[in-house]
């Protein structure tokens, strides 16, 4: 894992490790419930650049005790997500989609939304854990039931409006361009392009997919 150093809601920065490659984040002795607006930003930039997701193995340990980590259900506010935890209290060890999940960014496409991903993608593969997902008889993944979702565009274009008005993020005409049409229009641009499914290995991610064509929005308010 790359180690960084983010800014946390109480204004001391914590320790966050960040493997790209296994699409997983490690909170060290703290929980990314404690992340600051800024740092959550960060993250989304960097889920959004994409990796190849490798099937994780069935039991994990801790990288400080060497304690196995233990598979725990949690909510925030209405959301229910998973994640591992230390019995030590070495914190938590959560995936990039489920990381989403508890910061509100994911939402059930709408009907007009499902319509057009079966009419050009038909076959998707799950955020959570890679199955296929076939769109004309699923809702949700038949394996690890996780439901079909996608980026929330409302919930990133407030995260960014929120950064403008307290003088941490961009400048305010800069984040008026992140409203949420322009969002959710980018996202479905990347989803339905016809040029990346003739050149996919068939392997659809909502969620990685609509967050590469978000990332690219938020570096360019950088």
């Amino acid at each position: 894992m790359v180690p960084r150093a983010l800014e946390s809601s109480l204004g001391a920065p914590i320790d966050v490790g960040i493997c790209s490659a296994c699409s997983l984040l490690w909170f060290h002795r703290t929980s990314c419930t404690r992340l600051g607006p800024q740092s959550v930003l960060e993250i989304l930039k960097i889920i959004g650049a994409g990796s190849e997701r490798p099937e994780l193995q069935a039991s994990l340990k801790c990288p400080d005790c060497a304690g196995a980590l233990v598979f725990t259900h949690d909510i925030q506010r209405t959301t229910h997500f998973t994640y591992w935890r230390c019995l030590a209290d070495h914190s938590q060890l959560i995936s990039f989609s489920q990381f989403l999940l508890e910061k509100n960014f994911v939402r059930p496409p709408s009907s007009e939304e499902l319509a057009k991903l079966r009419s050009a993608v038909r076959v998707i593969s799950c955020s959570q854990c890679g199955a296929a997902i076939n769109l004309a008889t699923d809702a949700a993944c038949p394996y690890c039931r996780a439901p079909i979702a996608l980026i929330d565009p409302d919930s990133v274009a407030k995260a960014v409006r929120e950064l403008s008005a307290a003088g941490t993020g961009p400048p305010g005409q800069q984040a008026s361009t992140m409203a949420g049409s322009t969002v959710h229009e980018a996202q479905m641009q990347a989803i339905l392009s016809q040029d990346r499914i003739d050149k996919s290995d068939g392997r659809h991610d909502l969620l990685e997919i609509g967050l590469g064509a978000i990332a690219q929005l938020l570096h360019g308010l950088q």
